[in-house]
């Protein structure tokens, strides 16, 4: 037992060295033909688009001065390249922009949108990055959570089975003192009246834990494909979500993992007669956790020929870890004293090496995928990891004592003390279970944001005479004035000021614009500063009539940001 809270304890610290680059592979776009921001003579029979992986077009609009333009067919990818068709455009001077999303290889969805002028120059923007965080994004969090708690649970459950305690079964109270099957780690034999033997998969709900995990493959794959194409979460149950997400690499994933719960649950079935399910139980945790090795941020970061293998092994020994809790539990509440301590022994034989590689696989992640550590804390997904790393030092806490304090006593302690200490130690393993639940759903939220890697410096958005208001943030304000808004080019102006009155200039200032009832995706800014505390975009072009949302992230310094938010009405 003393050494699976030293590996508890080393897993944790190998995960804060991994999170913070563990999350940074979403399709990037390279370059655009006509590029963004382009002023052509002529207009174009087609846009290409080439990203820095292969991807897959969802949803495509186009709008020009008129408004809505109708594609002509749909988008052909090859390769990294995305071509998309044009309807004939007239030679007179106009803006268009496309909006675009596309799923990338590690099966996350970008979006963006790129403008080009035809016989105009329209202000180049920056590049686009998804950026929602709506319902449909926390309920796929949640399921995320699920399948990789879940997975992870059962694949660790049946390593523990098929290397620490193969075949074993303990006598337990039955309704009808009917024999449970397996054999005796404490002896063999049928029970007595009122009792049975119980082999230990089943004691640790091991059974239970399958199930879930099976439930949550689908549910998880539906809720990411209701992502995916930008919709409720009520998409998981249409056609359009399964068909994006069963072509994204969640769907080869999906496949994987439902056949290493497969084997799983065999091994399960052949464990209960104590021969033949070790193998089983083996191979099912090797292939389910294989199925975290070919989607996601960390799996597909380039190079992938290391870091798939990396995710490979810092899954499978954190699954041990996970895996071991529950049956480690049954141990303490039905196995004798002397042959608890045996198995917690065995197990923690094990344990020393599994922490070498889990730390080994941490490292090798860290120094790959951590690149920017400084603006980690500026960042949504800096302040979930440091949700998640205070679930970690608590996590910490409590090894502290079991190793310290509870498992000597366990081992060479008297009856009383013995009694009380194995008492404590289940008390603690249900604490811990508590707790890894949330880190994995901290976890879950750290693979669907981008990490800071991936941010790319977010657009402002200023606005002067047409429309103006006033948004609040940490006691900031910013006056927002658009001019003429009207569709065409507007001027956007900001002015930040402190909570006293004086003006304010922030170490970054980025705009977002969308409109997601046109299905356009954020237009990206980054304002010129003009005076003191004020900034202003010349030449935005907005494309639609309508009402946009503005969001204007102003970053105060290395460790805190005010975001502002404003609805603009454009064309009255």
């Amino acid at each position: 037992m003393s050494h699976a809270r030293l590996l508890r304890r080393l897993v944790c610290l190998a995960v804060l060295l991994l999170m913070p680059g563990s999350a940074f592979a979403h399709a990037v776009l390279l370059e655009s033909s006509p590029a963004d921001g382009a002023r052509l003579d002529r207009p174009p029979a087609e846009l290409r688009l080439r990203f820095n992986e292969p991807v897959t077009p969802v949803a495509l609009h186009a709008f020009g001065p008129a408004g809505a333009l109708a594609l002509p067919g749909p988008a052909q990818a090859g390769d990294s390249d995305l071509r998309v068709p044009l309807p004939p455009l007239p030679t007179t001077p106009g803006a268009y922009t496309l909006s675009y999303r596309v799923t990338s290889a590690d099966g996350h969805p970008v979006a963006g949108s790129l403008i080009f002028g035809v016989g105009v120059t329209p202000e180049r923007p920056e590049r686009a990055e998804e950026r929602g965080r709506n319902r449909t994004l926390l309920a796929a969090m949640a399921a995320r959570a699920l399948h990789y708690g879940s997975l992870l649970a059962a694949a660790g459950g049946g390593l523990f089975l098929a290397l620490v305690a193969p075949g074993a079964a303990y006598r337990i109270q039955t309704a009808r003192g009917i024999s449970a099957g397996g054999i005796s780690a404490g002896g063999t034999g049928a029970g007595g009246a009122g009792t049975g033997w119980a082999p230990l998969g089943r004691l640790a709900r091991q059974p239970t834990t399958l199930a879930i995990a099976l439930l949550a493959i689908p549910l998880n794959l539906g809720l990411t494909g209701a992502v995916l194409i930008g919709e409720t979460p009520l998409a998981l149950l249409t056609a359009d979500a399964w068909r994006v997400v069963l072509a994204s690499t969640g769907g080869l994933s999906a496949a994987i993992a439902l056949a290493g719960l497969a084997l799983l649950a065999l091994g399960q079935w052949r464990n209960r007669s104590g021969t033949g399910g070790g193998l089983f139980l083996m191979a099912g945790a090797l292939v389910a956790v294989g199925a975290l090795t070919t989607t996601g941020h960390a799996a597909t970061a380039p190079p992938a020929a290391l870091s798939a293998p990396l995710v490979g092994l810092h899954a499978l020994t954190a699954a041990f870890w996970l895996g071991a809790l529950a049956p480690l539990r049954a141990i303490l509440r039905h196995a004798p004293a002397l042959e608890a301590a045996r198995l917690v022994r065995r197990f923690s034989t094990l344990a020393v090496a599994a922490v070498a590689l889990l730390l080994l696989a941490g490292l090798g992640l860290s120094v790959v995928q951590i690149t920017d550590p400084d603006r980690v804390g500026s960042t949504v997904y800096g302040q979930i990891w440091l949700l998640k790393m205070a679930g970690v030092a608590a996590l910490l806490g409590l090894a502290t004592v079991n190793r310290w304090r509870l498992t000597p006593t366990l081992e060479r302690g008297g009856r009383a003390e013995r009694e009380r200490a194995n008492r404590l130690l289940r008390l603690s393993i249900t604490t811990e279970v508590a707790l890894m639940g949330v880190v994995v759903a901290l976890t879950a939220g750290l693979g669907t944001t981008p990490p800071p890697r991936t941010l790319a410096a977010k657009p402002v958005a200023d606005a002067p005479i047409g429309y103006s208001s006033v948004a609040t943030a940490k006691g900031w304000q910013a006056a927002i004035g658009l001019d003429p808004a009207r569709v065409g080019p507007n001027r956007l102006t900001i002015h930040l000021t402190q909570a006293d009155g004086g003006p304010f200039d922030p170490k970054e200032l980025v705009v977002e614009l969308s409109q997601p009832a046109a299905g356009i995706e954020p237009l990206t800014r980054r304002p010129t500063r003009t005076s003191p505390g004020a900034f202003a975009i010349d030449g935005l072009i907005l494309p639609v009539n309508g009402r946009w949302d503005l969001r204007i992230d102003a970053l105060i310094d290395d460790f805190d940001k005010a975001i502002f938010r404003a609805s603009l009405p454009v064309g009255g």
